[in-house]
């Protein structure tokens, strides 16, 4: 088992850190209703062709993203448990893992760039369409490897199994959420306080999977590291 979650390791964390250290050669054209998923298809190809890339595996990112997995797999167990058992987290909960915070995440990135072509703001329409970008990928990553793992839910019974018929693996919130942050924090890297806003958000949506019970440690931790990287990579 140990070396079937190894190689779904390499498989699921290895394309993203590629993309980390990628800077624009050519400047773009701005992001906008007529080239978003053009945008899309290009960033698709560059995360699912990343194991295939020498450069990926002499990046130390790589290995630091692999490890940092790897380790959350050991807080699977009883660490786990006793988050998604304890009563204290109740309201934490049903703030943040309830279907109204659901839905705020789904609209947002729509609801950015609609507020982006209305505005006439080009910056901040600019952001609004790289948050759509940042969004789009994350659920498509997210979708492609949850039907890949099958990983069962923690509250299917304590198994920690992939290839049961689940989708835990990895979270799909902790994704989402963090790289809506991170192309937040990029795209107003002038402004260091936003940072200080985004992140600490998108990492109470993240616990907030493993404290209801939705989700593994690892299920969040993975999620919140290949979420980062998608935003990072959209804003360049």
């Amino acid at each position: 088992m140990k070396r079937l979650a190894t190689a779904l390791l390499l498989f699921c964390i290895a394309p993203f850190p590629a993309l980390f250290g990628q800077e624009e050669e050519v400047e773009q054209e701005p992001r906008s209703a007529k080239n978003f998923f053009s945008h899309i298809f290009e960033d698709q190809k560059e995360i699912w062709s990343g194991p295939f890339k020498k450069d990926t595996w002499k990046q130390p990112q790589t290995y630091f993203f692999i490890g940092l997995s790897a380790a959350s797999f050991s807080l699977d167990g009883e660490p786990s448990t006793r988050l998604r058992e304890n009563g204290d987290f109740d309201c934490f909960n049903r703030f943040f893992a309830s279907d109204t915070s659901d839905i705020v995440l789904a609209v947002l990135p729509l609801g950015l760039a609609a507020a982006g072509e209305l505005s006439g703001n080009r910056a901040f329409k600019e952001y609004g369409w790289k948050a759509g970008e940042a969004a789009v990928n994350a659920f498509i990553v997210s979708s492609l490897l949850k039907a890949v793992t099958q990983r069962s839910r923690p509250h299917k019974g304590d198994t920690y199994g992939f290839w049961e018929g689940g989708n835990s693996f990895p979270s799909a919130h902790s994704t989402y959420a963090w790289a809506l942050a991170a192309v937040t924090a990029k795209h107003f890297s002038e402004k260091k306080w936003v940072a200080w806003i985004v992140y600490p958000v998108a990492g109470m949506v993240a616990f907030s999977r493993i404290t209801s019970g939705n989700h593994y440690f690892s299920d969040a931790v993975t999620g919140s590291a290949l979420g980062f990287v998608i935003g990072h990579y959209v804003v360049k």
